[in-house]
Parts: C-alpha cells; sequence; structure tokens
C-alpha cells in the first residue's frame, strides 16, 4: 500500500516521447512486414492523371532521345501489368517534362519478355548481368524495364548501361519517376529542391538552365 507521504513518480515527457516513437516504429514494421506498405503508400498511376504544359526554356533544336522499352511479366508478385496504352501515356508524359529542355523521348522498340520473380531480382543485384540475357537490348538507346515493384524505390538509373527501371506501383506520378530516372542518364544529379524533377522524391518537374545544357549535351549521344 502506498504511504500517503510517498511521491508516485510520473514518466518525463522524453520517456513518453519514446514509448510513442517505440510503439509507431513496431506499427510501421508491420506495416512493411505485412506488405500493407504498398497498399497505403504505393499506388499505380490513373491513367487520366497528365503531365500538366510545360514551356520550353530554351530557344535550340529538338533532340530526339530513343527508348526501348522492356515490360517484365510473370504470375507471381512482381511482373508488371501495364498496358501498351499505358506505356505510351507514361513516355507521353515524362516527354512533356522534358519539353522544357527541348528534349522528346521516343519509343523506338517495345518488348514483352517472361521473367520470373527471381530472375527480376538480378536487375538490382546484378544489372549488367541482367541485361547481357536481354535481346533487343541497345546501348545506344535508353533501355526501360518496368515491373511491378522495386523494393520501396520508385525508379532507379544503371548509369554504366544506359538503362533504368520504373515501378507500376509508387508514391508519385510514375512518369515523374520514368523523367527522373532519365534525368541521371543524361547526367543531371540529385538537388535538394522539392520543386524541381531532381530532387529525390522525383514529384517535381522543375529543370534549371544549367541541367537543361548539361542534359541536351548528354541526349546527342542517342
Amino acid at each position: 500500500m502506498i504511504e500517503e507521504d510517498e511521491e508516485i513518480q510520473e514518466p518525463s515527457v522524453l520517456a513518453r516521447i519514446f514509448k510513442v516513437l517505440m510503439a509507431l516504429a513496431v506499427l510501421l514494421g508491420f506495416v512493411y512486414l505485412s506488405g500493407l506498405d504498398q497498399y497505403f503508400f504505393y499506388q499505380r498511376t490513373p491513367t487520366e492523371v497528365k503531365q500538366e504544359p510545360v514551356v520550353s526554356a530554351i530557344d535550340a533544336e529538338e533532340i530526339l532521345v530513343p527508348l526501348s522499352l522492356f515490360i517484365l511479366r510473370n504470375d507471381e508478385d512482381n511482373g508488371s501489368l501495364r498496358t501498351k496504352e499505358n506505356i505510351r501515356n507514361l513516355v507521353e508524359n515524362a516527354s512533356q517534362i522534358w519539353e522544357q529542355a527541348n528534349i522528346e523521348l521516343e519509343i523506338h522498340n517495345l518488348y514483352e519478355l517472361k521473367r520470373t520473380d527471381e530472375e527480376i531480382t538480378l536487375l538490382l543485384d546484378s544489372s549488367r548481368e541482367f541485361v547481357e540475357g536481354v535481346e533487343g537490348f541497345d546501348p545506344f538507346f535508353i533501355n526501360v524495364f518496368l515491373v511491378a515493384r522495386l523494393r520501396g524505390i520508385n525508379g532507379i538509373a544503371f548509369g554504366g548501361l544506359s538503362s533504368v527501371a520504373v515501378a507500376d506501383y509508387t508514391t508519385v506520378y510514375d512518369f515523374r519517376a520514368l523523367a527522373h530516372e532519365v534525368g541521371h542518364i543524361l547526367g543531371l544529379d540529385h538537388v535538394q529542391n522539392v520543386q524541381r524533377l531532381m530532387h529525390r522524391g522525383a514529384n517535381g518537374f522543375g529543370l534549371s538552365l544549367e541541367e537543361i545544357l548539361r542534359a541536351r549535351e548528354s541526349a546527342l549521344r542517342f
């Protein structure tokens, strides 16, 4: 029994905050392990969503950048669900972003490849080995690989291979993810400004004049 003059110790503010943070960490861990994060945070971009028009920021000749697209299909968890119409929308919207640099992304080839989930993991774990087994891969094009998910990222660029991968399920509009990864292939680095295309979040779409000039110079090699 507690004596009347015994002081009851209340948890400190820091202790309470720590408990809340621990509970939140456990909850987020459960969400991740259960796959619910894919449901709540990663979605397919609706077909009606379009990139708002942008105006070219430079008076220069248009540069065409050819793309070879590879849809990696299977009946497992990671096969892409994209249709050809969806892919055309993906590229057209991403190209609209690059209009500010007078760069047009153009589909030259579209392939459907049967790959198991295990084979798709090779794309991330050993990309060079993966592309060696891809018929139609062309180092003079930007090669775009489409899969359902990319281990929690929206897209990734493989600079030495002139290749990118973009997920079906993303936390941002998928066409901005594609435009962002193309930016890496064209020599652009990440920036801090959230309004810009090359921000890590890939939810902006602006390009600086310096980025435009650098990207155009790189685009000439395709």
